[in-house]
């Protein structure tokens, strides 16, 4: 067995143009784009589409590994879909991504360190997303650390960041190395340092994320299928 399929389940040649990335695996919320044959690998899971290849990465860690997996297979356009912790904004926010900045190493920020890279969105990509969907734009830190979030929010939000994930700048920076074109959608699951991701939602908040991830999930689905049209308008999950 190549380590393609070891790692995929599923033979190269099958993977399609538009490849959407989700470490929470979350392929039922595309379950009206058709999903077929499934699959699952040593660490990714994968789900056909009509319009997309979903795969399911599981591992943060992992998130740009998955990227350089898909280097030379028929994969162009990669987009990340994933929740975030927000900074400042209430559950059931969304973004696109504009820049992410680089938190990833645990031990970089266990040590305080403030120097961080950037990385960004395929600039044409974001664009023509950003003008038929009416996204609102925000600025990412990818971290290494959920125990330390709170000790870096000043630092965040001297940088201008929006929200928190621990994926969006691998998967830029590996997408970039590989000659894809990437774009990252989050939706705010939690809220540093108001609601932290290890408290309970109340009804109201895990109604307004329901629809939230739903929407942005139809809203990517439309984008990709270029369906006539433009695609259902961003309702903000509220």
């Amino acid at each position: 067995m190549d380590a393609f399929k070891k790692l995929f389940g599923i033979e190269k040649s099958l993977i399609k143009p538009d490849c959407i990335l989700s470490p929470l695996d979350e392929v039922g919320l595309f379950a009206g784009s058709r999903t077929g044959e499934r699959a699952r690998g040593d660490y990714f899971r994968v789900a056909d589409s009509r319009h997309a290849t979903l795969i399911g990465t599981r591992y943060s860690l992992l998130a740009g590994d998955c990227v350089l997996g898909l280097a030379d297979s028929p994969c162009r356009n990669i987009y990340l879909f994933n929740c975030c912790g927000g900074i400042g904004v209430g559950i059931g926010a969304a973004y696109s991504v504009r820049k992410a900045f680089d938190f990833e190493s645990f031990s970089g920020m266990l040590a305080g360190k403030g120097e961080a890279a950037c990385y960004f969105p395929d600039a044409k990509l974001a664009g023509e997303f950003s003008s038929r969907s009416g996204l609102p734009e925000g600025t990412c830190a990818t971290v290494g650390s959920l125990a330390l979030e709170e000790t870096h929010l000043p630092r965040f939000r001297a940088l201008g960041v929006d929200c928190l994930d621990m994926e969006c700048s691998a998967v830029f920076s590996a997408s970039k190395k590989t000659g894809k074109r990437a774009l990252a959608l989050l939706y705010v699951s939690n809220s540093v340092p108001d609601k932290p991701w290890h408290e309970h939602l109340d009804r109201r908040d895990i109604q307004r994320l329901g629809r939230s991830r739903k929407d942005l999930a139809a809203l990517l689905m439309g984008f990709i299928a270029r369906a006539e049209g433009n695609p259902v308008p961003w309702r903000g999950g509220l």
